[in-house]
């Protein structure tokens, strides 16, 4: 966070020789400070999209080893957390979510949460962990103007969520806080019918499946 971005080579760990896997620091990153305070980033291609506590930044990293900064978006409040679907980027803050289309770097909606997140958009859903009001369920059919279709209030102490799948089963990974790690099942092959997932999704019953603490 004090530093910026930095960039290391992980491709040691992936050739098969445990005996090199040595980690080094190539790049460190921070132009004019604008990257201090960062706290999350996504990768998309050759760019690198990372929230700091000025706002959004895009960086170009076709070159790793020589990153460059090429566009800066303010208008966030406490940006933390980013995740990133096609053309569009989503943010969470302290006012909630906020919508970026990245084609032009315009902030084109807000969803009003209190406590987002790291949140995940698989497909036509995004799923924002909003704490003690547990995990918020957005449609995003239209990034342009989200509905919260739902919330799982199971979860009392909601940060963090993955979303993963299992044959044809969808599941949650939640960082529940004070309770620890729970697996929330979303759907699984006996709703999902056609395999339509938008589908599936809108008829589930959501339940916890496992926890650990």
């Amino acid at each position: 966070r004090d530093e910026g971005l930095v960039i290391v080579n992980v491709a040691t760990l992936f050739d098969g020789n445990p005996e090199n896997n040595f980690l080094k620091r190539d790049v460190t990153f921070n132009p004019d400070g604008k990257l201090t305070g960062a706290r999350a980033a996504y990768v998309a291609g050759t760019q690198l999209y990372v929230v700091a506590a000025g706002g959004l930044y895009t960086v170009d990293i076709s070159d790793p080893l020589q990153p460059k900064l090429t566009a800066e978006l303010a208008g966030f409040q406490n940006p933390r957390a980013i995740a990133v679907q096609f053309r569009y980027a989503f943010i969470s803050d302290d006012t909630g979510v906020k919508v970026v289309r990245l084609d032009d770097r315009q902030i084109v909606a807000t969803i009003p949460l209190a406590h987002a997140g790291r949140l995940y958009a698989a497909r036509t859903y995004l799923y924002v962990p909003n704490g003690p009001a547990g995990l918020a369920i957005v449609d995003i059919t239209n990034p342009e103007k989200p509905r919260l279709d739902q919330e799982f209030r199971e979860l009392t102490d909601c940060r963090a969520v993955q979303i993963g799948s299992v044959n044809a089963s969808m599941f949650a990974l939640v960082a529940d806080g004070k309770n620890g790690f729970k697996v929330v099942q979303l759907s699984d092959e006996f709703n999902l019918g056609s395999l339509d997932l938008s589908r599936a999704l809108a008829r589930r019953g959501i339940r916890v499946v496992n926890s650990a603490h």
